[in-house]
């Protein structure tokens, strides 16, 4: 009986351990936050001179957040209709380049 338990705990457990933790959880999710003005970034935003930087270009400021088993990860961009989400961070650009 208790060869039984230890045996079906080690398994059960044994392949959550071999489980790798850098993979993610679930799809990222884009956050779009909307701003007019520069002094509005400095209300909400969590990263203020990336918040600026997007407006001067005619962009929003937006975060991609990406859930792992340690926490969530966000990356923080600009976003626009027609190019998708740009990494400030890693320059980096997501969504389609060429819309219809």
């Amino acid at each position: 009986m208790k060869l039984t338990l230890l045996l079906g705990t080690f398994l059960l457990f044994g392949f959550a351990i071999e489980a790798n933790p850098s993979e993610e959880l679930s799809k990222p999710l884009l956050r779009v936050f909307p701003s007019f003005r520069p002094e509005e970034c400095q209300d909400w935003a969590i990263r203020p001179f990336i918040c600026k930087q997007c407006l001067r270009e005619g962009k929003r400021y937006a975060q991609l957040i990406r859930f792992f088993e340690d926490g969530p990860y966000r990356t923080h961009g600009c976003y626009k209709e027609p190019g998708g989400f740009e990494s400030i961070e890693e320059e980096t650009k997501t969504g389609n380049a060429n819309p219809r």
